[in-house]
C-alpha cells in the first residue's frame, strides 16, 4: 500500500521502491528507502516534505532523517563562486557544494577541474543541505531555497 501512495503522490515508479534495512539494534533500525521519477517525471521535494510532516512524527522519539540523497539530471554552470545544476526539462535548479564528509569532500573539486577542462556534467549525486535532524524538528520548516546538493558523485557526457 505504500509502494502504490509513495507513486501516486510523487510521480515515482512503484516498482522502484524499495525499503532497506541497514542495521538492526534492540531500540531503532536504521535503514534507507530508495526511489526513482517516473520517465519524464520529477520529484517535488516541497511535497515530498510535506507528506513526512503529514504522517505527523513527534517528539519523545529518538528517530529522525539522517540524510536525503538525491540524483539529478541536467547541466551544470559554473562562475567563480558557485556552481548550479540547472535541471533537464524542468526550471528548477540547485547549487552544488562542497560535502563535508571526509569520504566525499574531493567530489566537488573534481566536479570543478572537470569543468574547467571544459567537460560537461550532466549528473550528479549528493546529499541535500538542510534534510536532517531528528523528528519532528527537521519538519518545522522547508530547508531554504535555492536547494543545495553536497556532492558525492557525478558524470561527464565523457563517462557515459
Amino acid at each position: 500500500m505504500a509502494r502504490e501512495a509513495t507513486a501516486r503522490l510523487y510521480d515515482v515508479d512503484v516498482d522502484s521502491v524499495v525499503t532497506k534495512r541497514l542495521t538492526e539494534s534492540g531500540k531503532y533500525d536504521t535503514g534507507a528507502v530508495s526511489f526513482r521519477a517516473k520517465k519524464g517525471r520529477l520529484i517535488d521535494l516541497d511535497k515530498l516534505h510535506e507528506s513526512v510532516w503529514a504522517t505527523r512524527l513527534s517528539g519523545g522519539t529518538s528517530s529522525g532523517l539522517v540524510s536525503l540523497e538525491v540524483t539529478a539530471i541536467g547541466d551544470v554552470v559554473a562562475n567563480e563562486r558557485e556552481a548550479i545544476l540547472k535541471v533537464s526539462g524542468s526550471a528548477a535548479h540547485f547549487v552544488l557544494a562542497k560535502n563535508s564528509d571526509d569520504a566525499h569532500k574531493a567530489a566537488y573539486d573534481d566536479l570543478r577541474s572537470a569543468l574547467d577542462r571544459g567537460e560537461s556534467v550532466v549528473e550528479v549525486t549528493g546529499r541535500l543541505d538542510g534534510w536532517s535532524g531528528r523528528w519532528p524538528e527537521v519538519l518545522r520548516t522547508l530547508p531554504p531555497k535555492p536547494r543545495r546538493i553536497l556532492v558525492t558523485a557525478f558524470e561527464t557526457t565523457k563517462e557515459k
